[in-house]
């Protein structure tokens, strides 16, 4: 059942065209995903469709009711007392950002409308929150178009994802992991048709010139010979040179008028020099043991619990609230907690402190940098700033911008431990691919708090849940997702109980005094994880 159709879109703004589509269509029950670098025309495409902007050109029919969830506006609608209780509102007026956020997606789907249209509506949500959400539109009868920049919410939600580049609509069936994998088809189909391109136009090209040479090769009569003999050679040699002419001519019109293909854009392999890293040679680089956490006396969690090992990439999860960000405080002025040396710590935080206002990008990443400017300016590339664009002052900066300089700064400064709080807020899914890529090749150890499943999945190696009661940390198993980890505790506590079988039998027949001393202290870690994972 047909729910919304749009004629031809156009929307510029000033002397940039931002899109430029054909038409689009919206049946009951589709799930799309809007995807598309930021300022790709994503939120200004939603808007037209939800009728809270004009097109310059085409218009929008909607067959049905329409609801939308915008990005950034408040939300002053009342609710029912049961979808404030299924979404978890609070009644009261000042709410955090993930209570207004669930607030104005259950006044949308509160409303009986048709089709949802909703910009970034995973923003601010916890892990749980996103959980109830994806159920919630799996769950709606009609047609839900969407931007998100939550790889994982995308792949559970969404049938199908159209890509904005260039002000054009590309229209990929499936989620966003079916959407790679045939973007990745078409560039490497389009690789081929560049290189065929280019060895088809060399070859014409050398042909041309082959016979061009063999034009200029003909001589003139020579002096010795008479004029009716040297008539009839001009004229020979003269249809000879014309015919070999018209024959490279027609080959270079030929050339000129193969079919253009583009050059596919290449990323350069990002490779951090060890030799300019500071190196921990200790294995155990953070050592956190019975910490209290607490804001102004209020306890947030009474015992946390765990050893970071050098090179780890330790994921901290949990509510909004749970205490995350406060620890990652008190890890960074070693509050309680035993910091290996010589460990440099960088820290990331949301409200990007570290930045100098009057300097451009390329200047605020290279203070303190032991990197050069060529592999500054390979990452900052991979995070958008390609060309110039390195140059642009600090205080002209979006807010999405600001973020990706500051996080660049902290991963090229001279530390070996990174410790990152929601590092991918405000990134869209490419620079998110692109940040994982630098964080996989970056050789020190990161610990870093985030609500995202895909770069928990990507890049974690170890988990600090503060879910739990008493967060204890546990490596991530990679052959299950990091959901089935967290109900995986019957098989963590049947391995923790083998090792401790062994490492007890070692302990009865040891006899160097250091070897003894590290078995117990392996044992009484494994003690201490099969307590936490009995609860």
């Amino acid at each position: 059942m047909l729910l919304m159709k749009t004629d031809k879109l156009e929307k510029s703004y000033g002397t940039k065209n931002v899109l430029n589509t054909g038409q689009l269509f919206f049946y009951k029950g589709d799930r799309v995903g809007i995807v598309g670098q930021n300022g790709a025309g994503k939120t200004t495409l939603l808007s037209i469709l939800a009728g809270a902007e004009k097109a310059d050109v085409g218009t929008v029919d909607s067959l049905g009711e329409v609801a939308y969830v915008p990005q950034f506006e408040e939300d002053g609608s009342e609710l029912t007392s049961e979808f404030a209780s299924r979404w978890g509102v609070p009644d009261r007026k000042a709410m955090s950002g993930g209570e207004q956020t669930r607030k104005k997606i259950a006044s949308a789907l509160g409303l009986g409308a048709e089709v949802l249209i909703a910009d970034e509506p995973t923003s601010h949500l916890d892990i749980e929150g996103i959980k109830v959400l994806e159920n919630q539109l799996n769950a709606f009868k009609g047609a839900v178009v969407l931007t998100s920049h939550d790889k994982t919410f995308l792949n559970r939600v969404c049938s199908a994802i159209w890509e904005i580049e260039d002000g054009n609509v590309s229209v990929y069936e499936g989620n966003y992991d079916a959407y790679l994998a045939e973007k990745k088809k078409r560039v490497l189909k389009q690789k081929k048709e560049y290189q065929a391109y280019v060895q088809e136009k060399k070859r014409l090209k050398q042909a041309a010139k082959k016979l061009q040479a063999m034009s200029d090769a003909i001589k003139k009569a020579p002096s010795r010979m008479g004029n009716s003999e040297a008539r009839l050679h001009k004229r020979s040699s003269g249809k000879q040179k014309a015919k070999l002419n018209r024959a490279a001519e027609a080959i270079i019109t030929r050339a000129n008028r193969l079919e253009h293909q583009e050059k596919t854009k290449e990323q350069q392999q990002v490779m951090f020099d060890v030799t300019q890293f500071p190196a921990i040679h200790s294995k155990r680089v953070i050592q956190v043991k019975d910490v209290c956490l607490q804001i102004k006396g209020n306890v947030l969690k009474q015992r946390v619990n765990g050893v970071v090992r050098n090179g780890n990439r330790v994921a901290v999860t949990g509510k909004n609230g749970s205490g995350k960000s406060t620890f990652l405080e008190a890890l960074y002025e070693g509050k309680e907690i035993s910091i290996a040396q010589p460990a440099k710590m960088g820290f990331f935080r949301q409200q990007q402190e570290d930045l100098d206002n009057d300097k451009t990008i390329l200047e605020n990443v290279q203070m303190g940098s032991p990197y050069d400017q060529t592999f500054i300016r390979t990452i900052l590339s991979r995070l958008a700033f390609k060309g110039d664009a390195v140059h642009k002052s600090v205080s002209t900066l979006s807010g999405g911008e600001r973020v990706r300089t500051s996080l660049a700064k902290v991963f090229l400064g001279n530390y070996n431990v990174l410790v990152l709080d929601e590092p991918t807020n405000y990134l869209d899914l490419d620079t998110k691919e692109a940040l994982t890529t630098v964080l996989r090749a970056y050789p020190g150890t990161i610990v870093f708090v985030t609500h995202d499943r895909a770069l928990i999945d990507d890049l974690a190696t170890d988990l600090l849940s503060f879910d739990e009661e008493e967060p204890f940390l546990r490596p991530v198993n990679k052959t299950d997702s990091v959901e089935k980890v967290r109900d995986n505790k019957e098989e963590l506590l049947l391995a923790t109980e083998l090792k401790l079988t062994e490492t007890l039998g070692k302990l009865s027949i040891v006899v160097d005094e250091t070897e003894k001393q590290q078995l117990e202290q392996l044992f009484q870690e494994l003690l201490a994880q099969k307590k936490q994972l009995k609860k």
